[in-house]
């Protein structure tokens, strides 16, 4: 019997995903290609020419590409977000789409990291230090975030899960979400408010949304001036959502008193991007949920689902669970 050709382009660590694809070989034959970066769209396509199925980290899944892959039948892409895939193009062709949500733990805590660091100006500190700046303690003085209030724009699994770790830091939590539970949100101490009370209200807002076209944007001039004055932001959620140009004014006037940027508009920035020379502002390169564990722990959840797609069954965690109603390519043993 001839294996399906899988296709493997994530860039996670391969020492902590090894094991993960060793259980995949059994049922696959698996190429991996680890450049450290995404494949462009001609590299993908002469490289997944045959395949069944490719696990992915960013490359762009759009209607050409599709096209040009008629054995595909399986995309499995290596975090949470999907905003680089085409969901409606791969339902049309037929191609399943599966995410791996979970990187919840790993990320909150990068979160909460990220929220010491620029409440304590680690930055700060961390450069006074080097340069000689030893007795400049003005230079260096935080804020608590015991009795901050913290706001979460958004209430999915990462949300929930700084959520529980803010309250152990005696953090008053709320969230603004339209699809939100109550009673969720109850059982972890979160109070439900408006966008605009969220706004300003919060001591630090941390940003934990889907980037899609109700999302894009959702943060821009307007809503930072709501922002508490002396707030801080936190994204680790998509650059898209912070309207980036609002962000650097915001930040140079003194509206918002730091920032810790995970994401950006275009990933890697330019070098020449403001919000790299700021020294209030924390960045770094997407690494919100990269820790050896979360890496295979990811890797397991997408070898899962295409061990069950090959085996006939229903992977779990289908982004695009329309195609189920409306193959376009075999499927064999796959229904709703």
């Amino acid at each position: 019997m001839t294996l399906p050709k899988v296709l493997v382009t994530s860039y996670y660590d391969p020492s902590a995903t090894a094991a993960s694809l060793q259980r995949l070989k059994a049922v696959a034959s698996v190429q991996r290609i680890n450049l450290g970066r995404r494949l462009t769209s001609e590299e993908l396509t002469n490289s997944a020419r045959a395949a069944a199925a490719i696990l992915i980290s960013d490359e762009r899944i759009d209607d050409d590409l599709l096209r040009a892959l008629p054995e595909l039948r399986l995309v499995c892409c290596d975090g949470v977000g999907v905003d680089h895939v085409d969901l409606a193009a791969a339902t049309e062709h037929g191609v399943v789409i599966t995410n791996c949500p979970v990187v919840h733990e790993s990320n909150a805590e990068f979160v909460m990291g990220m929220m010491i660091a620029g409440m304590r100006r680690f930055r700060r500190c961390d450069l006074g230090v080097r340069q000689g700046r030893w007795a400049q303690r003005q230079d260096y003085v935080g804020r608590d975030l015991r009795g901050s209030t913290l706001g979460l724009l958004g209430f999915g699994r990462v949300a929930r899960q700084v959520a529980r770790l803010a309250a152990a830091f005696g953090m008053k939590v709320l969230s603004h979400w339209p699809s939100g539970n109550e009673v969720t949100a109850r059982e972890h101490g979160v109070i439900f408010v408006s966008l605009d009370e969220l706004l300003s209200e919060s001591d630090i807002l941390s940003i934990h949304v889907p980037l899609k076209s109700s999302t894009r944007g959702l943060l821009g001039a307007r809503e930072l001036t709501v922002m508490k004055n002396g707030a801080y932001l936190i994204n680790s959620s998509r650059g898209a959502v912070v309207d980036e140009s609002a962000l650097v004014a915001a930040l140079r006037s003194g509206k918002l008193a730091g920032a810790a940027i995970d994401v950006f508009c275009e990933e890697p920035p330019p070098l020449d991007h403001p919000l790299l020379s700021m020294d209030n502002v924390i960045v770094s390169p997407h690494a919100g949920s990269d820790t050896a564990q979360t890496f295979a722990h990811v890797f397991d959840c997408a070898v899962d689902a295409m061990i069950a797609y090959f085996a006939g069954q229903l992977p779990q965690n289908i982004a695009n669970r329309e195609v189920l109603q409306r193959p376009k390519r075999p499927m064999q043993g796959i229904h709703g």
